[in-house]
């Protein structure tokens, strides 16, 4: 029991010891790994300052960029608004200046009208006062006339009736006389009441105012007839004059009448041709607005492929986006073709609004240069691309060919027996087919159980030793290929993460330092940690 006891505490310092020693190998490689650790945190962190610098850099080119597209823009915009500025103050211009004109026309065309009528009216006046003049002066000579030929016919009357009233006197005296003298002797005879001679002075009395009341009466329609002749010449001078007045208005209705006409002709044809002009216009318009929505769909989808395409575009192709071109410079084709002032704002005035980076206007025939530069910058990259991409195929092609034959040659399989083999030589010939193996079909053998057994033993026993074999050639085929990957790795990582215009040289020297680091520092590969090889 104490030589138990002494073993056992032997053998726990001797267990101790052995501890502690693991224990410091463990802590030395423990201290290793963290060491590599740390390198390899310290490459990544200096690796991603180094993309954090690259990023700003972009980022500052980007803006720089970005800050003269918009100065560009801007500039262009200027132009532009100058531009519709003085074609809007000029089409303003014209504007006013045909509605001054139509305006002046139109007051011209009333001035005239006005005084047309005017110089009518006037003329009518001064026809109707010549024509009243006239009609006055026809009425007063006419009641001269009339008066003086009432006056003759009076006095004529008054003769006459004056030498009938004393012929009526003497025959009325005489009649008195001789009526006295019969009747003195008859009323002395007959003795006279004098009821009888009142109611004679009352006969004689009416008998006077009857004669009275005749002359009174002839008087009377001698004047209702002078008033009915002196109407009858009014109503025929007023028949006259209103005939010619109608007649005259007539005339001038009529002239209207034509002239409204004419003026409703006139207005009716403008109102056709500008409903067909406002017609063409709608057309126009339509037309324009489905072209400009064509356009807007177009240049969206030019502006989202533009976008899609920024994000390929290498940081030489974001600086410069326009390769330079061997032909003449602008400033060169601008004093080459340097036209006269006036030529040149004529010029300025009919061309488009495409414009230059100096603000130089672009012929229609120069427009896409900038785009033909890079649709052939981007066309010979593809072509360099699909060149490269045939010789990688083909190299990669042989390369499979190469290790296919090597595995030909350090493997046994059907197809390797199949295919002609220099290698394989069976009863010291080579190439010689393997016969399938031919199945009679007569009377089955009968075969006792532990020979079967055995026989399937045997098999396995066969088959382990050539899988291992196969096992071993397979080892050996994966190092011979990892060491020829090895070989060839850093020139395909280069070719294939590289941009296509670095030199071999400059490829090399960017990317073997970093895979001898690389395949030097045991660590798990992260995703996307190769991208420092770019």
């Amino acid at each position: 029991r104490l030589n138990m006891a002494k073993i056992q505490h032997q053998w726990r310092k001797i267990m101790r010891v052995a501890k502690v020693e693991q224990l410091r190998h463990e802590l030395e490689i423990m201290s290793q790994n963290h060491e590599r650790e740390v390198d390899m945190k310290d490459a990544i962190i200096q690796m991603l300052d180094r993309d954090l610098d690259e990023a700003e850099e972009q980022y500052q080119t980007a803006l720089r960029s970005h800050l003269h597209n918009l100065d560009t823009m801007i500039n262009l915009f200027d132009a532009k608004m100058s531009d519709l500025r003085m074609e809007f103050e000029s089409e303003l211009q014209r504007m006013i200046n045909d509605f001054s004109k139509e305006r002046r026309e139109t007051l011209e065309g009333h001035n005239r009208r006005t005084k047309e009528f005017s110089d009518i009216l006037d003329l009518q006046e001064e026809q109707f006062q010549m024509l009243e003049e006239e009609q006055h002066q026809e009425f007063e000579s006419h009641c001269e006339e009339i008066k003086n030929k009432n006056m003759e016919e009076l006095n004529v009357l008054r003769l006459t009736l004056e030498g009938q009233i004393e012929d009526l006197e003497k025959h009325f005296l005489a009649a008195a006389d001789s009526y006295s003298a019969n009747t003195k002797d008859k009323a002395r005879d007959c003795c006279l009441t004098p009821a009888q001679v009142q109611k004679f002075k009352e006969y004689t009395e009416r008998d006077r105012k009857a004669a009275m009341t005749i002359d009174t009466q002839m008087k009377r329609l001698l004047r209702l007839q002078d008033n009915l002749a002196l109407w009858r010449a009014k109503i025929a001078s007023n028949t006259e004059e209103s005939v010619k007045r109608n007649s005259l208005l007539k005339k001038e209705k009529e002239s209207l009448q034509e002239h409204f006409n004419r003026t409703k002709l006139a207005m009716n044809r403008m109102r056709e041709e500008q409903a067909t002009i406002l017609k063409q216009l709608s057309v126009e318009c339509n037309d324009c607005d489905k072209t400009l929505s064509s356009n807007i769909a177009l240049a969206e989808r030019i502006l989202n492929t533009a976008e899609l395409n920024r994000k390929l575009e290498t940081e030489r192709e974001k600086v410069v986006p326009f390769y330079p071109s061997l032909k003449l410079t602008e400033e060169d084709e601008l004093s080459l073709n340097d036209p006269p002032a006036g030529l040149q704002e004529e010029a300025a005035a009919l061309s488009s609004y495409c414009r230059s980076q100096s603000g130089q206007t672009v012929e229609k025939w120069n427009m896409l240069d900038n785009f033909l530069r890079k649709y052939n910058m981007v066309l010979l990259d593809k072509e360099a691309i699909r060149r490269e991409k045939e010789r990688l195929l083909q190299e990669n092609g042989d390369l499979r060919s190469i290790l296919k034959q090597y595995l030909d040659g350090i493997s046994v399989n059907q197809n390797v027996l199949q295919a002609p083999n220099p290698l394989m030589i069976v009863n010291e010939r080579s190439n010689i087919q393997a016969q399938p193996q031919q199945t009679s079909l007569g009377p089955s053998t009968i075969v006792d159980g532990y020979q079967v057994v055995a026989q399937q033993v045997r098999v396995l026993l066969l088959l382990a030793l050539v899988m291992s074999a196969l096992l071993c050639s397979a080892l050996l085929c994966s190092a011979l290929l990892c060491s020829a990957l090895l070989f060839h790795l850093p020139s395909l990582l280069v070719f294939v993460f590289s941009p296509p215009y670095l030199s071999l040289p400059s490829l090399l020297a960017r990317s073997v330092p970093p895979l001898i680091f690389f395949f030097l520092t045991p660590r798990t590969v992260l995703p996307g940690q190769l991208w420092f090889v770019r």
